[in-house]
């Protein structure tokens, strides 16, 4: 491979390390050599520490690596995420470090918030957007309507007045066409999720199944065949605007998954405590300091081995 691709064969060598390591912490706990290998590897330079950084990013964001380049590899029998990881690093998938494999798009869009930042803009025509963490997204706005196409994370919307010029906004799932309101729209893995604060969305799916229309304190997921169940929406769901996460008997498991969106590298959860239950109000831009509540609270056991990879356990 040229040094024009951006590859060069020791970065190459040392993201496939990480790769392996991700594949190793898959299946459990390492025993007590195994970790002190990894440490021995970690801080063996600041060049492995960054290279460990860009790959738990890039196992985090997996979803978005081009269908085009996953597939051969998905293709083979079961294979899990991080060993999908894996044969990318060795076909030399790999940008310059600090970065994440992305969809091109993603790069080039108009906006984007990093892992753990909040972004408020104003618009042109008064509507305000609010981008939660690891948002991307492109304002698309021309004499007929208003769009918002967004590619990843999740997106608060204060429409501003304009009747001649609808607003919407539109993801892999489908388009969300706001009927002068104030909602969220959050990608999720498999399916989309849009909540509203005040007024009525349509939810329309891009299949062109039947829509949903949605109002007041409502939610629902939909994805590109359908739209889901309406519910209703938890009082402290967008809580996120104020930089809080509020929970109530929440499995510990999904607690740290939530809180996991708001820091970089890995938060994993052992099954002996997955079920636990957390209640209380925790700061987005503070999850260590929520880590050390959960491990004075339910006596647990927080295992930083380096600050991209944590663990919660038994003590």
């Amino acid at each position: 491979m040229s040094g024009s691709d951006g590859v060069t064969v020791d970065r190459q060598m040392l993201l496939q390390q990480a790769a392996d390591w991700l594949v190793r912490l898959d299946h459990g706990p390492l025993a007590d050599d195994e970790q002190q290998a990894f440490q021995a590897w970690y801080q063996s330079s600041p060049e492995h520490e960054r290279v460990w950084q860009a790959a738990c990013q890039l196992n985090q964001d997996f979803e978005r690596v081009p269908a085009g380049l996953a597939a051969p590899v998905l293709a083979r029998s079961r294979v899990g995420r991080r060993a999908v990881l894996k044969a990318l690093a060795g076909l030399g998938v790999v940008l310059p470090l600090g970065y994440v494999v992305r969809e091109r798009h993603l790069w080039l869009a108009d906006y984007r918030s990093g892992i753990g930042e909040q972004r408020t803009l104003v618009l042109d025509d008064g509507s305000t957007l609010i981008l939660n963490t690891a948002t991307a997204l492109d304002v698309q706005f021309d004499e007929r309507q208003r769009q918002i196409r967004l590619y990843q994370g999740e997106v608060f919307v204060a429409t501003g007045p304009d009747a001649a010029r609808p607003f919407s906004v539109v993801t892999d799932q489908g388009r969300v066409r706001a009927l002068g309101t104030e909602f969220a729209v959050r990608c999720l893995a498999d399916a989309d999720q849009v909540c509203v604060a005040k007024d009525r969305v349509v939810v329309e799916p891009a299949s062109g199944a039947e829509p949903a229309l949605l109002g007041d304190g409502q939610r629902c997921l939909f994805t590109a065949s359908r739209a889901g169940r309406v519910e209703t929406l938890a009082p402290d769901a967008l809580a996120w605007r104020r930089g809080e996460l509020i929970v109530d008997r929440w499995p510990l498991r999904a607690f740290l998954d939530e809180l996991a969106r708001y820091r970089p590298g890995l938060l994993r959860c052992d099954d002996a405590v997955a079920d636990l239950e957390v209640s209380g109000v925790f700061l987005t831009d503070q999850s260590d300091q929520a880590l050390e509540v959960l491990e004075a609270v339910f006596d647990l056991k927080v295992t930083r081995v380096t600050p991209y990879w944590v663990s919660v356990g038994k003590t």
